[in-house]
């Protein structure tokens, strides 16, 4: 009996300690219930910046065409193809040479395709990137494909042996997105071929009705949730957005448009809250939202501006007017800064309440500090998009402070890239290797392409 009633005592001490946190957020939220943020919608466009602040843009663009050109772009090409086996070995140390481990993963394959193609497009071209970026293509149809039941496999071997042979929606969403990518900037219709391939697959395989896509699978396409339940999340659900949003500029099918409207109009319906105004990260099947012990919640602020901003991108790809989806998309900005943001030093939290500030939130993990690069590089887009959009100095200000952190302390200026992971207030690196089986070059090469393109449609050259 004395086990038992151990584990009884010890459920008891969890419960009670998730009781505590549930009590916790209630009262930190309490007073944010009184000052929540209210998204500016009025559509104003930057048509005069101030000069003081556009030489200081002019700048930060000078500097983040450098960044990319110079830094980011020779780390991610100075060892990560394999010669050998093809394919990109993302396991990189510091300075961007290999660490170890030689699988390959479909996520961060297909994201470094994405990487080196959007280069080439963005005008880098003569450096090698487009070459690099269909070498990549190939060893994704060639090795990572499943012959036998579509799409690609999860995790190969570095010679191609299929070591994870599961499916998921999200690295199936991360491949349409890099061919697409690529099939615009080669002029390529095998890759465009073989996006609107997998892009049928999904549709088969995956749909769910009205309630967009279900999310992992065996490798028949059986599906297969987790232990816990079957899930659907914001994170699968945005890349898919952002996919179907690059295949309809790459291919125009009507196909493509339809399914475009369908998943951005679900993510506006069922991922943002009505009364927080930011994003939910889990759900069940039915769009239910899943919360933690006792009704607690939490929200990703990185995730909350990376969807913002892709709103915007899917109506751009629709040619529909920014003005319909402009509160929402504000919303979800206006509460990451409120609530996420490191008002003294710029940088964004990893995740927090859905209200109150994060820094307040001594209930929770004190690992929602931690500043992540990818977050960062999506608060960076998401403030630029905004100021772009209603010509409020708040947000120019936001991104001039978040520019300063990454380029301060995010940004390794003594070997290049970005480190992964920072401490909340000095920006120590918690780590300083650059590349893994999750982690590839997508995310800030993404951010500083998009940045200069919002700058320079600004007028700043």
């Amino acid at each position: 009996m004395a086990p038992n009633r151990g584990t009884a005592v010890a459920r008891l001490v969890r419960h009670g300690v998730a009781l505590a946190q549930r009590i916790g957020q209630d009262l930190h939220g309490l007073p944010s219930r009184l000052a929540r943020p209210s998204a500016s919608a009025q559509g104003a466009v930057v048509n005069n910046i101030p000069r003081p602040a556009a030489e200081r843009l002019r700048q930060i663009l000078e500097l983040i065409e450098l960044n990319l050109a110079d830094d980011i772009l020779p780390l991610w090409t100075r060892d990560t193809w394999d010669e050998d086996a093809g394919g990109f070995i993302t396991y990189l140390d510091r300075r961007g040479r290999r660490s170890g481990p030689t699988h390959k993963h479909l996520v961060t394959q297909a994201g470094t395709i994405w990487a080196f193609a959007a280069a080439h497009r963005h005008g880098l071209a003569g450096k090698g990137y487009l070459e690099l970026a269909g070498r990549g293509v190939r060893f994704l149809l060639d090795r990572m494909s499943d012959t036998e039941y579509g799409g690609f496999v999860r995790e190969v071997a570095r010679y191609g042996r299929h070591v994870d042979t599961r499916k998921d929606a999200c690295g199936h969403a991360v491949a349409i997105y890099a061919l697409a990518e690529f099939a615009m900037a080669a002029g390529d219709e095998e890759a465009l071929s073989a996006a609107s391939a997998i892009f049928d697959l999904l549709h088969e395989r995956a749909a769910d009705g009205d309630l967009g896509f279900r999310e992992t699978f065996s490798r028949d396409w059986t599906p297969a949730p987790d232990p816990g339940g079957e899930r659907k999340t914001l994170l699968t659900h945005l890349h898919l957005m952002a996919a179907f949003a690059q295949l309809v500029r790459a291919s125009g099918a009507s196909a493509h448009v339809l399914a475009l409207k369908a998943v951005m109009a679900l993510l506006l319906r069922e991922t943002v809250h009505p009364t927080h105004g930011c994003g939910t990260e889990f759900f069940d099947r039915a769009w239910r939202p899943i919360g933690l012990a006792f009704g607690r919640t939490i929200t990703s602020y990185g995730l909350n501006v990376e969807v913002a901003w892709l709103i915007l991108d899917a109506a751009d790809a629709l040619g529909e007017p920014r003005a319909r989806v402009r509160g929402v998309v504000l919303g979800l900005i206006d509460h990451a800064l409120a609530w996420g943001f490191d008002r003294r030093r710029g940088g964004l939290a990893r995740y927090g309440p859905p209200r109150g500030h994060v820094t307040r939130a001594v209930y929770l993990d004190p690992r929602r500090l931690i500043k992540v690069w990818w977050a960062q590089a999506e608060l960076l887009v998401a403030t630029i998009e905004a100021y772009r959009e209603t010509g409020a100095t708040r947000y120019l200000d936001a991104f001039q402070k978040q520019f300063d952190w990454i380029w301060t302390r995010q940004a390794d200026g003594a070997a290049g890239g970005w480190f992964e992971a920072t401490t909340w207030r000095e920006g120590r690196p918690l780590t300083f290797d650059k590349g893994s089986d999750w982690r590839c070059p997508f995310h800030e090469i993404r951010a500083l392409i998009r940045v200069s393109g919002a700058l320079r449609a600004m007028g700043i050259h």
